[in-house]
């Protein structure tokens, strides 16, 4: 099969996450498999830059004419033959699309957020879960409550450019990549989803080799940023009520830290480490019963599930969200309602009464859907059937 050129296009933040790992990850395993990627980068860092670059950002947001031609000489020049982008907010802009429309080359998207639904691209506000855009149609919850950063007006320039894209049309023009089936439903009222320009592919994860304990204590362990929406709190009060064996080892940083250390000072079964290397964690996580995911979020597909799954490690996690979507389809974990501490007890007791069962299908769906060989085979086919939309 041809072995294709691709442009990859990323917009980087100025604090890194999922999405900036999963840009390189993918580069680097379509490269190994002999393919020419040329990478068309911007950076939110040049904001800091130009004061010019900062009092245009709310039209650029909308259209970058340096994006267009810029992406435009690349496509020629390299003979690109399908445009990948995984995020274009702000700087890089939906202009992409119409670089690559413009030369009929196709344009995948990665789904990472609600970015095109949400204007803070979380469906979080106040605590809780919140669709109140899409559920009337306009961008007016949003800008009534400040969501995108608590401003008005950084609000509306993310508003701005949804309305002026839907208004042309602009994203029912192009390829999708969503990460779950949860992830795409979500996209029913904007897109045709049962299209045939519009896929469901996870992110992989490179395999984690660590020897896996045949008889595990009940030791859990949380990995995150330690920010309420992320389920800390929750976590913290729910183990007082849990048996005094059950061990939670917590690794992250975030607001709440002075709260984990207090709690861990003041609970003999919470250990807190802080932010730690990654092979300290998962060196952890490999002893564990479950790995804790209390978050309140929708969620994008976080890398440490599939870490988690490589391992063998299943899941206790709240009912929502992408996260749920994957522990019902692998079958890999137990769910339990968001703040339900007594249903969160009986997650840990189950998972821990079927921690065979549980492990086994948490590695059975890293093996199917999440490994290097099986992301690629997957992306390779998107990219065969991604077709130029006028």
């Amino acid at each position: 099969m041809e072995k294709k050129r691709i442009l990859m296009v990323h917009n980087f933040y100025q604090i890194g996450g999922g999405e900036h790992t999963v840009f390189e990850n993918e580069v680097k395993l379509l490269r190994d498999h002999g393919h020419t990627v040329i990478l068309y980068t911007r950076s939110n860092d040049e904001l800091k830059t130009s004061r010019l670059k900062m009092l245009l950002m709310p039209l650029t947001t909308i259209w970058s004419l340096r994006t267009y031609f810029e992406v435009r000489s690349l496509i020629r020049k390299e003979n690109i033959q399908v445009v990948h982008c995984q995020n274009t907010f702000p700087l890089v802009s939906p202009s992409v699309y119409y670089a690559a429309r413009s030369l009929k080359v196709p344009v995948v998207q990665t789904i990472h957020n609600f970015r095109l639904l949400c204007p803070c691209g979380t469906f979080y506000r106040e605590g809780k879960i919140c669709e109140a855009c899409v559920a009337c149609g306009s961008f007016r919850p949003a800008l009534k409550h400040r969501c995108y950063r608590n401003s008005r007006v950084q609000t509306a320039v993310v508003a701005a450019m949804l309305k002026v894209h839907r208004a042309l049309g602009t994203y029912r023009k192009i390829n999708y990549i969503f990460l779950t089936e949860f992830n795409k439903s979500k996209f029913s009222g904007l897109l045709d989803i049962h299209g045939s320009n519009v896929f469901v592919k996870p992110n992989f994860v490179p395999s984690v080799c660590l020897p896996r304990k045949q008889e595990l204590s009940p030791e859990f362990v949380f990995v995150g940023r330690l920010d309420r929406y992320k389920g800390i709190s929750f976590l913290l009060e729910a183990w007082k009520t849990v048996p005094a064996d059950y061990q939670l080892h917590i690794f992250g940083d975030g607001d709440l830290r002075d709260a984990c250390e207090t709690e861990a000072r003041n609970q003999e079964n919470i250990h807190f480490y802080g932010f730690c290397p990654q092979q300290q964690v998962f060196e952890r996580l490999a002893e564990s019963a479950a790995l804790l995911f209390p978050s309140e979020l929708y969620e994008g597909f976080p890398m440490l599930i599939g870490e988690s799954f490589c391992l063998g490690v299943p899941l206790v996690c709240t009912m929502l969200g992408n996260h749920w979507d994957v522990v019902n389809q692998s079958g890999g974990g137990v769910g339990f309602p968001v703040g339900d501490a007594a249903a969160f007890r009986q997650a840990l007791a189950e998972v821990l009464q079927g921690r065979e069962r549980y492990s086994g299908c948490a590695r059975a769906y890293y093996e199917k859907y999440l490994t290097e060989e099986q992301n690629y085979l997957v992306l390779r086919d998107v990219y065969e059937r991604a077709k130029h939309i006028s």
